[in-house]
């Protein structure tokens, strides 16, 4: 994850101010139990950037538009707006790299036909 937050600071370094280079790194810092996301409230980011919450929201608007990162709302169970959910997009780049499985289809057919009594245990 760390990989997709640099390359889309250097893809983008002189379209973000220095606050919303903050952020990213922020949103990245928080996404520890689920790797590329994050369950923040913008005060929360604004309160620990020492930055307002209107600057949180217009970085966030501008790093949605660039593709860097993707909000999703929630709702409280009692009604009302709760922490929005922060994803940080993977680049293609990566995803291009992600391992596939090779398999031949001769190795295929000959597993499908081997009998469980050829296995060494």
């Amino acid at each position: 994850m760390d990989t997709a937050v640099e390359e889309h600071i250097a893809a983008h370094y002189y379209d973000l101010t220095e606050s919303e280079r903050t952020i990213v790194f922020k949103l990245a810092s928080h996404s520890f139990e689920h790797p590329g996301a994050c369950h923040l409230k913008a005060a929360t980011i604004a309160a620990a950037l020492e930055i307002s919450t209107k600057t949180v929201y217009r970085a966030i608007s501008k790093l949605e538009s660039l593709g860097i990162v993707k909000k999703e709302t929630t709702v409280k169970s009692k009604g009302g707006q709760g922490a929005s959910i922060y994803i940080i997009c993977l680049t293609m780049s990566q995803r291009g790299n992600a391992e596939k499985p090779c398999e031949s289809k001769v190795e295929a057919q000959q597993s499908k036909n081997q009998s469980s009594k050829s296995f060494k245990f």
